[in-house]
């Protein structure tokens, strides 16, 4: 049994909503993959930073008990 016009264009428009919803996701990480580029000024200025106070923070800390 043939499906009717009305039943593909309801399949053919859940097809649709689907890669859109697929397009969105793709182009919002295509943008914040730029947006954490190394490259990028802001983002090497923020790791930098963080790099910077995690290196301090490992550096302070005892890593083995010993006597005072």
């Amino acid at each position: 049994m043939e499906k009717s016009i009305t039943e593909k264009l309801y399949e053919l428009e859940k097809e649709i909503d689907s890669l859109r919803d697929e397009n969105e996701s793709l182009w919002f990480l295509l943008e914040e993959f730029e947006k954490s580029n190394l490259i990028n000024p802001e983002y090497k200025k923020n790791f930098d930073e963080a790099f910077k106070k995690a290196r301090f923070h490992s550096l302070m800390s005892v890593r083995k008990v010993t006597e005072a």
